[in-house]
């Protein structure tokens, strides 16, 4: 299956608070029955323009990720580390090694790994997708990449992981029931079976990071950030193959979400 990549759902909630707003004006419904137009159209118009704004932020940054990906091969995080030991600046780029973690969690599922994320759902005899039982996301404390000779801590952020999804099979507790008359729960419920539609990091998996390579808070430790100091994009398995080329398209339609926008404020606005 392949990769999510980050949803931008800041797009359709702006673009859907635009045609309200719209509609409000055409019909004189909503907010004007208690304000004047005027001040209303005021008020929209720059609540337009500061959601274009936003959407472009997010666009510019997705755009450098993908530019990041298309531009060049990886490299590895030793030749980085390489590079900074001699007085150079490898900085922003995308670097190659295999995750590692000062910890290790476990996905429903069991596997052990330094992070995951996994929607547990029920067993349906159509092998569709069951009710959702619950959602569950853990981390090591620090998540790191790791080469042949060097190591760099990341900042790190579930939002920013492109991995492949896995449909493993798991069990999950059954919440306790009270018998009636009773206040005690029964005990000995048998766990569920269940799915887990899970993303997981494993530990030693090879992987991608698209960030800055700099030397770490620590004398002798490096780290991995994104742009100004922010979390860096993991890539695992084969989701880095087209990944730059999916961004590039999503930082457009964002670049087009806040054109649209724009131009519905500058409407508004002159109205």
């Amino acid at each position: 299956m392949r990769a999510s990549l980050p949803r931008a759902p800041l797009a359709w909630l702006g673009l859907l608070a635009g045609c309200f707003a719209l509609l409000s004006l055409r019909y004189g419904a909503g907010p004007l029955m208690w304000v004047s137009p005027t001040v209303f159209r005021q008020a929209l118009g720059v609540g337009l323009l500061m959601v274009a704004a936003g959407l472009a932020v997010v666009g510019s940054r997705i755009r450098v990720r993908a530019d990041a990906l298309r531009a060049e091969a990886p490299r590895s995080l030793d030749e980085g580390v390489e590079a900074l030991r001699r007085g150079e600046t490898p900085g922003w780029g995308v670097y190659r090694g295999r995750l590692a973690a000062s910890d290790q969690v476990t996905s429903p599922s069991g596997v052990v790994c330094a992070f995951y994320e996994a929607e547990l759902r029920g067993v349906t005899p159509g092998g569709g997708k069951g009710s959702l039982l619950s959602v569950e996301r853990a981390s090591a404390p620090v998540v790191c990449m790791r080469g042949e000779k060097a190591e760099a801590a990341l900042s790190f952020s579930p939002s920013l992981v492109l991995a492949p999804l896995r449909v493993r099979p798991c069990l999950v507790g059954r919440p306790a029931e009270v018998a009636p008359g009773l206040d005690a729960p029964v005990e000995g419920a048998p766990p569920e079976e269940a799915l887990s539609y899970e993303r997981v990091g494993k530990l030693g998996e090879e992987c991608l990071v698209v960030g800055e390579l700099r030397p770490g808070p620590v004398a002798g430790g490096y780290e991995l950030r994104g742009r100004q100091g922010g979390p860096a994009m993991v890539i695992l398995g084969e989701a880095a193959e087209g990944t730059g080329t999916h961004l590039a398209r999503r930082a457009w339609k964002l670049f087009a979400a806040a054109g649209g926008l724009t131009v519905a404020a500058a409407w508004v606005l002159a109205g």
